[in-house]
């Protein structure tokens, strides 16, 4: 699927679960709410979760102790998906290391970062962001074409040895026959 600005229904940055700053393109309660309930169950021990149902996908993207959250189109492969969550932690990061956010990371209050990041998500929504190496969006290339090479290399090895023991088992069957006796007797 292209990408299309009205397939991010919802997405917010927490810490924790509390919700510093969300982009609720409908301002639907329905979907803040639900946003809500989800980070109270943020899986734990996971850098990334999503599921899938009812046409939506839900996907976690968690850096300890911060959560970025999304509800995105069905239609939106995982891996965009994805993909936008990190250039959310990117921008947020980066904003925090230039100490352009107020101190409100530190004991944060609801929404206490709505006015800071309010463009910052418009303008992500908005970009028409392409896929990269440097963020790991061509992993998945890269860890099948490595499996490939590995696992050419494993059938070189073991057809080599093959020929190697067939080689030897003939060298074997010429030196008990004495050549080719035994095919005459």
């Amino acid at each position: 699927m292209n990408w299309s600005p009205n397939s991010i229904f919802y997405t917010c940055i927490a810490k924790h679960t509390t919700i510093l700053a969300e982009f609720n393109p409908n301002n639907s309660s329905d979907l803040t709410d639900l946003a809500n309930k989800c980070l109270q169950k943020t899986p734990a021990f996971h850098s990334v979760f999503s599921h899938t149902v009812h046409n939506r996908t839900y996907m976690f993207f968690i850096n300890d102790p911060f959560v970025y959250f999304g509800i995105f189109d069905h239609l939106l492969d995982k891996h965009n998906c994805l993909l936008f969550l990190k250039n959310v932690e990117q921008v947020f990061s980066g904003m925090i290391e230039c100490d352009k956010l107020s101190s409100g990371t530190m004991n944060p209050s609801s929404h206490c970062l709505q006015r800071e990041l309010s463009p910052v998500f418009r303008q992500l929504v908005g970009a028409k962001w392409e896929v990269s190496s440097k963020d790991g969006s061509d992993e998945d290339d890269g860890v099948s074409s490595r499996c490939r090479c590995v696992w050419d290399k494993q059938v070189m090895v073991v057809l080599c040895m093959d020929v190697v023991v067939c080689v030897s088992l003939f060298v074997i069957w010429l030196w008990v026959c004495d050549g080719f006796r035994c095919l005459a007797d």
